[in-house]
């Protein structure tokens, strides 16, 4: 299975709203928001393929985020953040209630009522974004639930709540997941070398003590 990452660099998380509001800006009647997407996915910690089936009635001017889980099938209910719940209102001003917030302008094939888009759609769209963006890294739909992970661990650093949001069974899973133990990996390579003589730089031991000096 491909690991996605999360996007670290706040700057380029802001590059990429910008891309959103500037595709809502000029996007036709009936195409989802981009900036919606990266809104809930971003705030939220759920999976796409909950928060997709969103109606607009379940998440305009609640404080709370509830739905079943699909792939747990457990109650989840996560607080939306004051800033997050206003932008949210925002974009959803006018919308009927009964709507998905992120609804395909295709209907269900078998009972040709409105559906909401596809997981597909969502990996296309943020496959988009990151291309204009410049990230090099894969990203995927997971990329918004990780993101959420990562920046929480960064402003916060509980593990502990981190686990519990995210549902994992161990701290070191949730780790993993959001991408901070591969970061410390990388950080600590580019400290690492193992070159002749005088380019090497500090020299050790066997047992890692330092014989350089």
């Amino acid at each position: 299975m491909k690991v996605v990452q999360p996007i670290r660099d706040l700057d380029v998380l802001d590059k990429c709203y910008d891309i959103a509001r500037e595709h809502d800006r000029q996007k036709k009647t009936g195409e989802v928001s981009w900036e919606l997407i990266l809104l809930v996915g971003f705030n939220t910690s759920l999976r796409v393929s909950d928060f997709r089936r969103f109606k607009v009635q379940d998440i305009r001017g609640k404080d709370y985020a509830q739905i079943q889980a699909k792939k747990t099938g457990k109650e989840a209910r996560i607080l939306i953040n004051p800033s997050a719940r206003r932008e949210i209102n925002r974009l959803l001003v006018g919308r009927k209630g009964d709507e998905y917030i992120l609804q395909s302008k295709q209907k269900d094939y078998a009972t040709h009522k409105p559906r909401p888009i596809s997981r597909q759609r969502v990996y296309q769209i943020m496959n988009t974004i990151a291309k204009r963006a410049g990230i090099e890294e894969r990203i995927g739909c997971h990329t918004l639930r990780k993101t959420f992970g990562y920046h929480y661990y960064k402003m916060t650093g509980d593990v502990v709540s981190l686990q519990r949001i995210l549902c994992h069974s161990y701290q070191r899973e949730t780790l993993i997941y959001i991408g901070v133990i591969q970061e410390n990996i990388d950080e600590s390579l580019m400290k690492f070398n193992v070159l002749s003589g005088r380019k090497r730089g500090k020299q050790y031991d066997s047992r890692g003590q330092d014989s350089s000096v």
